[in-house]
């Protein structure tokens, strides 16, 4: 039965109209069809099926072609389908009921900005909109078409106003400061972006708009410096197009001069997380995305932050539809792409979720062979070490940390810690305990390191005092991780003290319901306790929360003979 069907026959069998009676048969008929079509979508949205939602709107909207309201939802139905030529049908049908209808206007500028008819942008654009989120998109589409048409000052007055908001006045003081750039002058240019710095906002694209100004008057080093330090705050940032930039410094050549469609996508892509996902509006979001990815599909940026969202907020493994185009998404970006690297390793990160790991490896291989970095070398040992593939993962790691200078490792000790963390996975401690003491004279405070390697003397029965000194730490550094309050707890329970290990068990639990490991201890405590009942159930409890195979093993002993079956680790 089709979801119409289903939702048609609760309604026919709910309903006490009689629609058996022959004079009102079809008004009836066709009342319970745009119903359910109307109650099919809502809840297809509520699924977030988008595919579906646009479909049953859409035929709601035609049975009520004069619902202003369903006309809306067909739209925004359209568009989250990815479907552009049935948003701009639908948007056309909605403007010609109402004029000053603001989504409709904003997806037919949008379409005829795509196109370069600046004609029908000013037609959709000219005026402005109350809409909180479609305003901005119309003046930023009026304003980058103002200054393809060269009319300057129109395009100033436009960016001057972009929106009701600080963020958006800021984003607005940042095209205009794209703009003096781009008109060589560059006292206005500078003016204006110093005063978006001051905001704060889009930090990374200023930085790149403010390295192509510098560069194209001259000043490469200024451009390099500025860079640079974003590398330096956040290696990560090398990945996308500061790496890039940085590249074509070194090499001599030309930064890029962005198109206007580029300067126009980028304006829409830069606020969906920064504003809108950071305000709870994942729509907006989205919104946002979809329109700049429709005017510039070429810019890899949007196609990896649409992708992106639409992963945080569909379920792929039951939703085939938009599965199939985050991977579109995420494949559209070549290999020739700065940002072709953490496309990748999020299609990787889709196949590992499917449990399909060689499919996922064999990404992460081709990816590491054309393009050797740290990034890519950490990601195929960290697709071992979180399979628990120790033996494999440890070859990694070593040629990782190996690769390291002390200064590199002081700055980033990721890769020493797992190491250590797979040493002791494959019982060797020694180097395990050196490597850990190792991270902990570059990171005194790294609370995980704390807490891994108080926890493991604890249950080893080594150096106590010092022990529970490093536990004690880490739990003031994260007073709410469940993981180190389990490990204070665990630790009064290797020494007898179990009253005291009761109260820092029973907090692990609610502070991390679900862990198998942490109420496996709080059964344990029980039982010393003599509160024997309690710590069966805890066990049993244990066993539903996916533990290992050991801890399987060393709970249904418990379970059979106590906790005294189990030989002494």
């Amino acid at each position: 039965m089709t979801l119409r069907a289903y939702v048609l026959a609760i309604i026919l069998a709910a309903s006490p109209i009689g629609f058996a009676h022959a004079e009102s048969g079809v008004e009836d008929s066709s009342r319970a069809r745009l119903l359910g079509d109307y109650l099919a979508g809502s809840y297809a949205r509520y699924i977030r099926d988008s595919k579906a939602q646009s479909r049953f709107f859409q035929d709601a909207y035609t049975l009520a072609p004069d619902d202003i309201r369903l006309g809306r939802l067909a739209l925004y139905s359209a568009l989250f389908s990815g479907d552009q030529k049935l948003a701009a049908k639908t948007a056309e049908r909605l403007y010609r009921q109402d004029k000053t209808e603001s989504m409709a206007r904003a997806v037919l500028a949008v379409d005829a900005f795509s196109r370069g008819r600046a004609s029908r942008v000013k037609k959709f654009a000219s005026e402005d909109s109350p809409d909180f989120t479609m305003g901005p998109v119309l003046k930023l589409l009026a304003g980058w078409t103002a200054v393809d048409e060269g009319r300057i000052e129109k395009a100033r007055k436009i960016f001057s106003d972009l929106g009701d908001t600080a963020y958006f006045d800021a984003l607005g003081e940042l095209q205009l400061a794209k703009l003096e750039a781009r008109e060589g002058n560059e006292d206005a240019a500078m003016a204006a972006f110093d005063r978006v710095e001051q905001t704060e906002i889009a930090g990374l694209e200023v930085a790149l708009a403010r390295s192509r100004f510098d560069a194209r008057r001259g000043e490469t080093q200024l451009a390099k410096d500025r860079l640079q330090s974003l590398v330096d705050n956040n290696p990560a940032s090398e990945l996308g197009p500061v790496g890039e930039y940085i590249a074509l410094i070194e090499a001599g050549e030309a930064l890029p001069k962005l198109s206007v469609k580029r300067e126009a996508a980028i304006a829409l892509t830069v606020p969906a997380f920064e504003f809108f996902v950071r305000n709870q509006s994942t729509d907006g979001a989205e919104t946002f995305l979809r329109f700049a990815r429709w005017i510039d599909p070429e810019f890899d940026q949007t196609a990896l932050w649409l992708a992106g969202l639409l992963e945080e907020t569909h379920e792929l493994t039951v939703e085939p539809d938009v599965e199939a185009e985050v991977l579109a998404l995420y494949r559209s970006i070549s290999d020739e792409s700065a940002y072709v690297v953490s496309a990748r390793l999020s299609e990787s990160n889709i196949f590992f979720d499917q449990d399909r790991d060689d499919v996922a490896i064999g990404i992460l291989e081709r990816l590491a062979e054309e393009h050797p970095s740290y990034y890519t070398r950490e990601a195929l040992g960290r697709a071992r070490f979180f399979r628990e593939n120790w033996e494999e993962a440890l070859p990694f790691y070593d040629a990782l940390v190996e690769s390291l200078s002390e200064e590199e490792l002081a700055a980033n000790p990721q890769p020493l810690r797992l190491r250590a963390i797979i040493y002791e996975r494959l019982d060797r401690w020694s180097e395990a305990e050196a490597d850990f003491k190792r991270v902990l004279s570059f990171a005194p405070d790294d609370a995980d390191t704390l807490n891994y390697l108080g926890y493991t003397w604890v249950d080893r029965g080594e150096n106590l005092e010092e022990a529970f000194d490093m536990i004690e730490r880490a739990l003031e550094l994260e007073p709410q991780s469940g993981a180190i309050t389990d490990s204070l707890g665990w630790a009064y329970y290797k020494l007898g003290k179990y009253e005291q290990a009761k109260t820092y068990l029973e907090d692990a639990v609610v502070l991390t319901p679900y862990s198998a490991t942490i109420i496996d201890h709080l059964g344990d405590v029980y039982w010393r306790l003599g509160r024997k009942r309690e710590a069966t159930f805890q066990w049993k409890r244990a066993l539903e929360f996916d533990p290992t195979e050991e801890e399987r093993e060393t709970i249904e002993a418990k379970l059979a003979a106590g906790p005294n079956a189990v030989p002494a680790q």
